[in-house]
């Protein structure tokens, strides 16, 4: 009892008034948390109830000991001198280029060129020469109608020309004939025109003289007068009669010519009974039998060329990002082809805009397949980084760049987002900029880069979460709003 009194006297006389706990303390009693001596959080020489002093007092106290949060020679700022973790982060280096999306838009495949070919005349369907699924030439037959009546047609046209030549010819004789009468009565009329002349004159001048009578000059002047007027018809029934013939032979040659038109249409009917393929593809359908008729301008069959396109549709701010040679791509059944816009962008229709590129020759498509078309579009030009490095706070858009191993935060301005990336302004080529940056980064930290492999989504470990019994700071509000 008396021994036991006298330790306890000692343990007071120890941690007396003289020597309070002092929260930068110097003690190194021996206490037993679980981090203890030196290294605990708290740390002391003993743990935060310790001590001989009660709960605030001796050396082992909250405060006390060297190897508190915030002294001794053996916590983490060493001798009392302030000494900030590395936090390790990600960083890339910034790039200049221009920032592309990709959009898909379902296409289907068809022909470039389709035909619903009709019949030009009216007929019988004589026979199906080629059915549906067959590739024809340009020429060949597909349907035959029974021809037999405009075969007699054409040799009715036929004989009806060749009775407007002969009546043709039957004109130019008679104007022939008849022409050179008339030439030769208004010759003889000029002749005897010319006897009443030189008789007139005759007579006029025996009357001057007195030796003739006055009934024989006025004999001599009817005379002329008839022979003037005999002269005048003539001349009259000669150019009627070449006026005539003019016309009538014309007539005649309108009648050969319409005659000519007759047969050459019935022909032309003749071989329009072969209905035919006009261009070189296959036969998608065909609408009409044996024994049926088939009246003008009836479809008769539908030809698709060989050469396809692929058919789709963009939204109308697309459209003039696609111009006219703008290569795409189709998807179909797993294979990826590369295919040329052919058609210039046009007026929306119903809110989107038709777009149509052409397949290769060498390509085989089946026509009417369907398949995912992506084409790319041009978003910004600028600096091109991860969209995991942008931060927000309130209306300011940064990104933290390491500068002298510091974090640096520098204000941006986002030029336009694709996918995983962004074009901005304000971030020079080659700068280092954190991806992913850590809970609790601000501009100033201590930072270490490394390899940028890591997870897109994965966060860098700081030094301060490696140090035993250290709690991690406080995450900072970061992203964009």
């Amino acid at each position: 009892m008396i021994f036991g009194a006298c330790a306890a006297i000692l343990a007071l006389a120890a941690c007396g008034p003289g020597k309070p706990a002092s929260p930068q303390g110097q003690g190194r009693a021996s206490g037993t948390e679980t981090a203890r001596g030196a290294e605990g959080p708290q740390g002391g020489a003993g743990g935060p109830q310790e001590g001989a002093g009660g709960p605030q007092g001796g050396a082992g106290g909250p405060q006390g000991g060297a190897g508190g949060p915030q002294g001794g020679a053996e916590g983490p700022q060493t001798g009392g001198s302030r000494r900030f973790a590395t936090i390790l982060v990600q960083s890339v280096a910034v790039r200049l280029g221009t920032l592309t999306a990709e959009n898909d838009t379902a296409g289907s495949v068809s022909p470039v060129t389709q035909s619903a070919v009709a019949s030009q005349v009216a007929g019988v369907v004589l026979r199906v020469v080629h059915k549906a699924g067959a590739w024809v030439k340009e020429g060949d037959v597909v349907v035959q109608l029974d021809d037999s009546q405009l075969k007699l047609a054409a040799q009715n046209a036929s004989a009806a020309l060749e009775s407007a030549k002969i009546n043709y010819a039957i004109g130019q004789d008679n104007a022939s004939q008849s022409n050179p009468k008339l030439s030769l009565q208004v010759q003889a009329a000029q002749s005897a025109l010319s006897g009443a002349e030189k008789n007139y004159d005759s007579q006029k001048a025996l009357f001057d003289l007195g030796g003739t009578s006055g009934s024989q000059l006025d004999n001599a002047r009817a005379q002329l007068q008839q022979a003037q007027a005999n002269i005048q018809a003539a001349k009259t029934a000669l150019d009627q009669n070449q006026k005539s013939d003019t016309q009538s032979l014309a007539q005649l040659a309108l009648a050969v010519d319409q005659a000519s038109n007759q047969l050459a249409l019935a022909r032309l009917n003749l071989q329009n009974a072969a209905i035919k393929a006009p261009f070189d593809g296959q036969i998608a359908a065909v609408n009409v039998n044996p024994g049926m008729y088939v009246g003008l301008n009836t479809s008769v069959f539908l030809l698709v060329s060989a050469d396809r396109q692929i058919i789709f549709i963009v939204p109308p701010p697309d459209a003039p990002n696609l111009p006219v040679g703008t290569i795409v791509k189709f998807t179909y059944q797993g294979r990826s082809l590369t295919v040329r816009i052919s058609q210039a962008p046009s007026a929306p229709i119903s809110g989107v805009v038709p777009m149509v590129a052409v397949v290769p020759g060498t390509l085989t498509l089946p026509y009417g397949a369907v398949g995912t078309v992506t084409y790319t579009l041009t978003i910004a030009s600028g600096a091109l980084v991860p969209i995991a490095a942008l931060e927000t706070n309130e209306d300011q858009n940064y990104v933290f760049t390491i500068i002298d191993g510091k974090a640096v935060r520098q204000q941006i301005t986002i030029l336009g987002e694709s996918g995983v990336t962004a074009a901005v302004a304000g971030v020079a080529e080659g700068a280092q900029i954190i991806v992913n940056a850590p809970p609790g980064l601000i501009a100033g930290s201590t930072v270490q880069a490394v390899g940028g492999q890591l997870a897109q989504n994965s966060k860098p470990a700081t030094a301060a979460e490696n140090l035993p019994g250290k709690a991690a700071p406080a995450a900072q509000q970061g992203g964009r709003q």
